[in-house]
């Protein structure tokens, strides 16, 4: 969801209208990108509180549960980390800095420092969430199958969703100052949670026609 101000944004009066739109378009793509994490996350979060709920699927479904759980973890960071991604031409948070910075005043450049520096902090959980992007979900390494790996860059839900909120106050900092917009990306697919936890309960109703009822 966007939330537009209808304000024109104090540092694009200087743009042009092919610079405003070539902001607008990065701003799109990190929304749409960060919306997918969020989706994912959302559906991890409905099978960890489904499966808490009704241990009893886990088991009957171990194989399977397990590797959902692995797609939709790799699809979370997948996307996740397309917003990180320097990649020169990805439409990343960094490569909008990289714009914001270019066609930007002098207090507008100074804002997009501010905001480059906690997006390169080395610690915390979105320093985690690129580790396991670029080590693991995206590229096999020798380093990402380490257990020191593992131990170093453990992540819960709570965690994931402090980087994705993270990754969001980022973008909504350069969103508003040019474009005035803000953008909420995680309420839209908070309803997966509750159909993750009334799936395992609709499972744990019916019993697989190969096991007998008690």
């Amino acid at each position: 969801m966007r939330i537009g101000l209808n304000i024109v944004g104090r540092h694009n009066e200087r743009m042009n209208t092919d610079q405003r739109s070539n902001i607008e378009a990065m701003v799109s793509a990190n929304v749409e990108a960060l919306f997918s994490a969020w989706s994912y996350f959302h559906l991890l979060q409905g099978m960890h509180k489904g499966s808490k709920d009704q241990p009893a699927v886990v088991q009957r479904f171990d194989r399977f549960f397990d590797q959902v759980w692995r797609a939709v973890f790799d699809g979370l960071f997948s996307k996740a980390g397309t917003l990180i991604d320097r990649t020169r031409g990805a439409q990343s948070l960094p490569n909008l800095l990289t714009l914001a910075r270019k066609y930007g005043d002098a207090e507008l450049r100074t804002i997009v420092k501010q905001v480059q520096a906690s997006l390169q902090a080395r610690e915390g959980p979105v320093a985690k969430i690129e580790s396991w992007r670029h080590k693991v979900v995206a590229h096999r390494t020798k380093e990402g199958r380490e257990t020191t790996f593992y131990v170093d860059n453990k992540m819960n839900l709570e965690e994931v969703a402090s980087g994705l909120s993270q990754l969001e106050k980022l973008l909504n900092v350069v969103s508003f100052e040019v474009l005035r917009v803000i953008n909420d990306t995680e309420t839209g697919s908070e309803d997966l949670v509750q159909q993750g936890i009334d799936l395992f309960s609709c499972v744990a109703e019916n019993p697989s026609p190969r096991t007998p009822s008690a």
